[in-house]
C-alpha cells in the first residue's frame, strides 16, 4: 500500500483521474484523494485537484450525455470535502481532535439543511424506497416499515452526511500515515471517542428523540447514534487488540454491519458500547490490565 500512496503521489495528475474515476460510486475515497494532495502538498494543491475532479465529472457528463447537475454536485461535493478534512488533519494533528471536529461539522450542516428548508427528500426518495422494498422482503414488521418510511429520508441523509466526512476523514488519515511513514492510524483509531462536551449532546439528541417529535431533533439523532456507533467499533478494536484476538474475529462486525437486514443486530449494541465508554472509559480497563 505505501508504494501505491508513493505513486499516487508522485504527479499531481494522478490524484485527480483516481478521484475522477471513483467519484460517481465511491465519493468519499474522491474526496479522501483530494484531502491527501491537501494534506501532503498545501491547500492550494488541495484546490488544484477538487477543480480538476470537478472539471473531470463534467466532461465524463458531458460525453456521456448524463445528468450534468448530479456530476456537478458530486465534484463540488467531494471537492469540498476533501479540501475541509484535508485542512482539518492538518490543523487537528491527530485522528480523536478530528473526529470529534467531522462530528460536529456533520451536525452543523444537517441543522442548517433543516434550518434552509432545502428539500432533500426527492433526492433520497429512490434510496428510501430500496431499502423499504429490502425491509419488507425480510419481513419486518409493518409499523417499523412505516417509521423509515416517514423517517427515512432524514435517516439517509444522515448517514449520507457521516459517511462523506467522517469516511474521507478516516481514509485519507490512513493515506496520510503511509505517506509519511508513520504508524499512528490503527493506535489513533483505537482511541476514537466524541469526548465529553460532544457526547453530552449526542447524549442528549438520542434521549430527546425517544421523547419528543421534534424533526431537527430526529434529523440529528442518527448522527448522534453513528458517532456513538463508530465509537464501539473503536473500543472493540482495542479490546481485540489488547487481547491479541485473531483478525478474523472482528471481520463478521463489519459483515453484519454492511447488510442492511442484519446490521440492526450490531448497531443497537455498538451504540450501547459507545455511549457507556464515552462517560466510563470502558478502555481503562485495558490500560490498567497492560
Amino acid at each position: 500500500m505505501n508504494a501505491f500512496i508513493d505513486w499516487v503521489l508522485a504527479q499531481r495528475v494522478r490524484p485527480i483521474l483516481l478521484a475522477v474515476v471513483a467519484a460517481p460510486l465511491l465519493q468519499p475515497v474522491a474526496a479522501a484523494l483530494i484531502a491527501l494532495e491537501t494534506t501532503r502538498r498545501d491547500f492550494a494543491g488541495g484546490v488544484i485537484c477538487g477543480l480538476g475532479t470537478l472539471a473531470g465529472l463534467l466532461a465524463i457528463a458531458w460525453l456521456s450525455g448524463a445528468d450534468m447537475g448530479l456530476f456537478a454536485t458530486i465534484g463540488v461535493v467531494c471537492a469540498i470535502s476533501g479540501v475541509g478534512i484535508g485542512l482539518l488533519i492538518r490543523s487537528a494533528g491527530n485522528l480523536v481532535l478530528a473526529y470529534q471536529a467531522a462530528v460536529l461539522v456533520a451536525m452543523v450542516l444537517v441543522a442548517a439543511i433543516w434550518i434552509l428548508d432545502l428539500d432533500v427528500d426527492s433526492f433520497f426518495d429512490p434510496a428510501v424506497s430500496e431499502l423499504v422494498a429490502l425491509l419488507k422482503s425480510n419481513e419486518m414488521p409493518p409499523e417499523d416499515v412505516t417509521l423509515i418510511e416517514e423517517r427515512g429520508a432524514a435517516v439517509v441523509l444522515a448517514a449520507a452526511v457521516f459517511w462523506q466526512l467522517v469516511g474521507t476523514l478516516l481514509i485519507s488519515y490512513w493515506w496520510y500515515s503511509l505517506a509519511t511513514r508513520q504508524r499512528r492510524f490503527g493506535q489513533e483509531f483505537r482511541k476514537l471517542a466524541l469526548g465529553h462536551v460532544l457526547g453530552a449532546i449526542a447524549t442528549v439528541l438520542v434521549v430527546l428523540a425517544l421523547a419528543f417529535d421534534f424533526e431537527l431533533v430526529q434529523n440529528l439523532a442518527p448522527l448522534a447514534l453513528l458517532g456513538f456507533v463508530l465509537q464501539g467499533v473503536s473500543v472493540v478494536h482495542a479490546w481485540a487488540h489488547a487481547r491479541h484476538w485473531p483478525p478474523g474475529l472482528v471481520v463478521p462486525l463489519y459483515v453484519l454491519l454492511l447488510v442492511p437486514a442484519l446490521n440492526v443486530l450490531v448497531v443497537l449494541p455498538l451504540s450501547v458500547v459507545g455511549v457507556v465508554d464515552n462517560w466510563f472509559d470502558l478502555r481503562a480497563l485495558i490500560r490498567k490490565q497492560t
